[in-house]
């Protein structure tokens, strides 16, 4: 059986990102921005290397998940470090949001072989969503998506429309996951060879990342991202849901979380390689006036010192980003806990005078 490495996930992903790179100099248009404040934070090790963040605005801080122990922190904005939740079936914990409407906490579980508590029996084999009490931490529910598919899987990144229904995106099977409010019922609302690399090796399909960010659009859309490819996916929600390429310029630098600022622009948090083997990163800013059929790039910021920043959170129209320092854990998993320190960055995204007029 093909045993997938992260070491090689990583290296092929860097590979791939590094074709991709040269196609930022035809950005002619975008401002360069640098980060206005950062809140460094020492999470115990159960809550390191951060993945997902989301604003809690009832309690004036970030929420943040953990690649390394699962666990779920509240970080104030004066960096100070609070567990929210310890709940022993957290592994790896990744996408999350907060769903203040239903007074809820939901983020993706899984078990990609780099947390204190990883097991040769659920590595690759976990994709769940869990749903916490907001005011008290308690887990509510546990929605279980990992016997929908065969193979290996990883529950990355999730999304809510106006019903409160969960989408979820799979970074190792081309296909996303619904549950429904009302009924708690699990389905995969779409999967698609659209959404499988041409050059996956048929030995070893869904090893590869594909999908990886995911939003809900007001207007009734997903929009998904592919971290190997650059790609941006519309994925519609009518009964048989259509797949459509969001046209770029150019493909994009490994995006990996998503926000939306309003219902023409969308952030974008991009991880990819720097010099020396570590991974850089950038914040870009794209803009639709087409119901994203196509985009433009309006906006890149560049904050120093990032080092595989993952995801944004917005707070009162400011978008905020984690830096994971991912890298480092993948590398070498028995020198994890020599990290202690992470940040959340502010970063404001400028547009060209033009445009802001």
């Amino acid at each position: 059986m093909f045993r997938f490495s992260l070491l090689s996930f990583l290296l092929l992903r860097r590979r791939r990102v590094t074709q991709l790179a040269g196609a930022t100099l035809l950005l002619g248009v975008v401002m360069q921005a640098q980060a206005t404040q950062r809140i460094e934070f020492s999470p115990d090790p159960a809550g390191a290397y951060p993945e997902g963040i989301a604003w809690e605005p009832r309690a004036g801080a970030f929420l943040i998940s953990s690649l390394r122990g699962g666990q779920l922190g509240l970080v104030y904005p004066d960096g100070r470090y609070r567990r929210f939740s310890t709940d022993k079936g957290l592994i790896t914990t990744s996408g999350m949001l907060v769903d203040t409407e239903r007074n809820r906490v939901l983020v993706c579980n899984e078990d990609v072989g780099v947390s204190l508590h990883s097991a040769p029996g659920t590595r690759n084999r976990v994709a769940q969503v869990l749903e916490f009490n907001l005011d008290t931490g308690a887990l509510q529910q546990t929605y279980d998506l990992s016997s929908l598919s065969r193979g290996p899987t990883l529950a990355n990144d999730l999304t809510l429309d106006a019903q409160g229904n969960i989408y979820v995106t799979d970074s190792f099977q081309p296909q996303i996951y619904k549950i429904d409010r009302a009924t708690r019922h699990v389905s995969i609302l779409v999967r698609s060879s659209l959404l499988l690399p041409a050059d996956a090796p048929a030995a070893a399909q869904g090893t590869q990342p594909y999908l990886n960010g995911i939003v809900y659009h007001p207007d009734g859309y997903l929009i998904a991202s592919d971290y190997t490819r650059g790609l941006l996916w519309k994925v519609t929600l009518d009964n048989t849901p259509a797949i459509s390429e969001i046209r770029l310029p150019h493909r994009l630098k490994g995006p990996d979380g998503l926000r939306l600022k309003n219902a023409n622009e969308l952030v974008i948090v991009q991880s990819f390689p720097a010099e020396k083997g570590s991974m850089s990163g950038d914040v870009t800013l794209l803009a639709s006036a087409d119901g994203w059929a196509s985009a433009h790039v309006a906006a890149v910021a560049t904050p120093p010192g990032l080092d595989g920043p993952t995801g944004a959170a917005l707070r009162d129209g400011e978008v905020w980003v984690v830096n994971s320092r991912y890298p480092k854990l993948f590398a070498d998993v028995a020198q994890a806990e020599s990290i202690r320190t992470f940040s959340i960055v502010k970063v404001a995204l400028a547009r060209p005078a033009a445009e802001a007029r």
